[in-house]
């Protein structure tokens, strides 16, 4: 290969590099939850959530339309264990809004954070952390309902909880 090649890849490789840093593609996330309740709101920060001592595996079977369901392995936080060790009291709460980064939304009813075993916030998935949807994932963060039998109120990129 000439000299001129190598430079020229070399040139094009730099400026690709460049361009991707200039994008923040490899810069570090900032990863949190904002839960909002009334006027007041909380910033829980991704440490609190990956190291809370109440965080389970569970099964779980994801279904998309027009594909085969998937077995699969979350590990997340019971939505009422997790207000709980925040100290956010959810008794005089009518619904929770759970918002993407996309944009999209779902309404809960509080009676549903209630049923044991039901309502879980989600951060791995088969063992792995689960990746933000700017590298290609359905994370950070994940609401998994359970007793959802074809996985049509999961909420992927959840960023902002809504208690009202």
């Amino acid at each position: 290969m000439s000299i001129k090649k190598i430079i020229a890849i070399g040139t094009v490789s730099g400026l690709i590099i460049i361009f991707a840093f200039s994008l923040g593609f490899f810069a570090e996330e900032d990863i949190f939850i904002t839960i909002v309740q009334g006027e007041a709101e909380k910033i829980v920060d991704k440490e609190f959530i990956y190291s809370h001592s109440e965080a389970i595996v569970f099964p779980a079977v994801v279904r998309s339309s027009g594909k085969k369901p998937i077995e699969t392995e979350y590990k997340g936080i019971e939505l009422s264990t997790f207000f709980s060790s925040l100290g956010i009291d959810t008794s005089g709460a009518k619904r929770i809004t759970f918002k993407a980064t996309d944009g999209y939304r779902i309404i809960l009813k509080v009676e549903e954070l209630l049923e044991p075993n039901n309502v879980y916030l989600t951060f791995e998935r088969d063992g792995e952390l689960m990746k933000s949807k700017k590298h290609g994932g359905n994370g950070p963060f994940q609401l998994v309902i359970r007793r959802d039998p074809f996985s049509q109120r999961w909420i992927k990129h959840v960023e902002e909880i809504i208690i009202e």
